[in-house]
């Protein structure tokens, strides 16, 4: 079921191999029998904020390698519960081509998206792979996510958009439920295996970013004044962080304002610089202004050796393209040849993006990332901002790349130990839990008037609810933007029970409305 302003998600499905009395219903990752289990309604619309408690998200490396003839091996090489003896032999399938050239022209359709999605699931995770992926998410604890740390050694594959990884354990494929990118209990991470081990990342309180704008005369003209906007309202009253915006950013410009700098964050145009008329290998550039406004475009490894001198320890590259590469030189990425010097981590843009997504990400990002929560939380939060702009989000979630080296992401260890940004943290989340035996009359999980921005979570367990009563997981009349969860788990239903996730009367200025499980999903129904 789609919903106009929102998603509803029920992420069971009935086991068909049990006799159908007896049917349960069965997690969507592991296919473990899960006894009990009505179903989860998850509405998206916005954002995913902060949560009370940091997110632990456990490594599962996988590693592509010896690409030949469009062949190649793919193998895990940590995960929570092991490591593959033998790497598996994979293909690069028929229609891929055609797919990501729509998508870098954004003009694929979402069933081809969702194509385009299984294809890169097939490729990176193959059966073994796989089978090892739905045991490691079955034996994480529900404070733990799952990192897919990409180490690709080969060109060829690292160019292909992993982000929109696809994995549907139900048959209904009318919702985004299925690109990982998208799941907040799953983050993927480029890894760049280089020699070289990440800088340090002690830094004192209050942390310094600086923003640079470049708008040269000879580029199409960007939205810069609403994208810093943003980011200082993401900021704003968070003590932890001290922001410098520097207007028509040069060369010059860059080096002084990031002096002692820990994150630098640049918000224009970037490219690709072909030489020879295409003949030749190119280089990544940020494209900066020179002191007539004109276009005057930075190497690559100019800036990174730049950051490095500064002690930058955290790259935002609003830039679009700046995560691509050419095929032939492995570092003229931006991105890559950031993590080459020694950066803990960057975010890039793989493709074009719309500035009004490149905003959203941004402001959500930094918001997160301020309350001291990890990289991949930040990124998550950026992408469902992206996502909660409905139809407008098109793929733009996916172009986003973050590339980290880091064990754990959490870049700053200080913030998230500041007792101030804890209190924030909790704020932003709320959950309730509820237990009964038999309900005959109606229980409410949480029902709030106006909810901004935040994170609701109600869990509801009920041995049985009888003829007329009701369980409603929340019920919020205006919600800005925030991640709704209601989880139900029932054991019989009596004739006339009602079972209702969220009931939404507003998204924003919007209408809503209530969200309820579709009767053929009921566990069980008395007679």
């Amino acid at each position: 079921m789609m919903l106009k302003y929102g998603i509803m998600l029920w992420k069971v499905r009935a086991d068909e191999g049990v006799p159908k009395r007896s049917r349960r219903l069965i997690s969507p990752y592991n296919n473990r029998l899960l006894p009990k289990t009505m179903g989860q309604a998850t509405l998206l619309y916005g954002c995913h904020h902060a949560r009370g408690k940091l997110m632990r998200y456990v490594d599962f490396t996988i590693r592509a390698r010896d690409w030949q003839d469009g062949h190649f091996k793919v193998e895990v090489t940590q995960s929570p519960l092991d490591r593959m003896r033998e790497p598996e032999q994979v293909s690069q399938l028929p229609n891929l081509v055609r797919h990501l050239r729509n998508l870098e022209r954004k003009r694929i359709s979402t069933p081809d998206l969702r194509a385009l999605g299984k294809q890169l699931a097939e490729m990176l995770l193959p059966p073994t792979v796989r089978e090892m992926f739905f045991a490691s998410m079955a034996a994480l604890d529900p404070e733990s996510g799952l990192r897919l740390r990409l180490v690709l050694d080969d060109l060829r594959v690292a160019n292909l958009p992993w982000e929109y990884l696809y994995l549907s354990p139900l048959k209904e494929e009318h919702t985004p439920y299925g690109f990982l990118a998208l799941d907040a209990r799953i983050s993927i991470v480029r890894h760049e295996a280089i020699p070289i081990a990440p800088g340090s990342v002690g830094a004192r309180l209050p942390l310094k970013l600086v923003v640079g704008f470049a708008s040269p005369a000879q580029c199409p003209r960007l939205d810069l004044a609403t994208e810093r906007e943003y980011i200082a309202k993401a900021l704003d009253g968070v003590a932890s962080v001290q922001v410098t915006f520097v207007e028509h950013l040069t060369a010059e410009r860059l080096e002084v304002a990031c002096q002692g700098a820990h994150m630098f964050h640049f918000a224009g145009h970037a490219g690709f610089m072909w030489q020879d008329n295409g003949r030749t290998a190119g280089y990544g550039a940020i494209f900066l202004e020179d002191a007539q406004g004109d276009l005057s475009p930075m190497p690559v490894e100019q800036l990174a050796q730049t950051l490095r001198r500064c002690g930058v320890r955290v790259v935002f590259l609003g830039g679009c393209e700046t995560g691509r590469r050419d095929g032939v030189n492995a570092w003229s990425g931006v991105a890559p040849a950031l993590m080459r010097v020694g950066i803990p981590a960057a975010v890039a843009m793989q493709y074009a993006i719309y500035d009004e997504a490149a905003i959203a990400f941004a402001h959500r990002f930094y918001a997160a990332l301020s309350a001291g929560l990890s990289l991949d939380e930040a990124v998550t939060a950026g992408r469902l901002a992206i996502l909660g702009r409905g139809k407008e989000a098109g793929t733009e979630w996916g172009v986003p790349v973050l590339y980290m080296r880091s064990s754990d992401g959490v870049i700053f260890p200080e913030m998230a130990a500041d007792p101030s940004l804890e209190a924030f943290r909790h704020a932003q989340r709320v959950h309730v839990s509820q237990q009964v035996r038999q309900l005959r009359d109606r229980l409410t999980g949480i029902e709030v008037g106006q909810a901004p921005h935040t994170t609701l979570e109600v869990t509801q367990e009920i041995g049985r609810v009888a003829p007329g009563g009701e369980a409603l997981g929340a019920r919020i009349e205006s919600i800005a933007a925030g991640v709704i969860h209601a989880i139900q788990k029932v054991e019989h239903i009596g004739p006339g029970g009602k079972l209702t996730g969220i009931s939404l009367r507003r998204t924003g200025d919007r209408s809503a409305q209530a969200l309820q499980p579709d009767e053929a999903r009921v566990l069980r129904r008395e007679r």
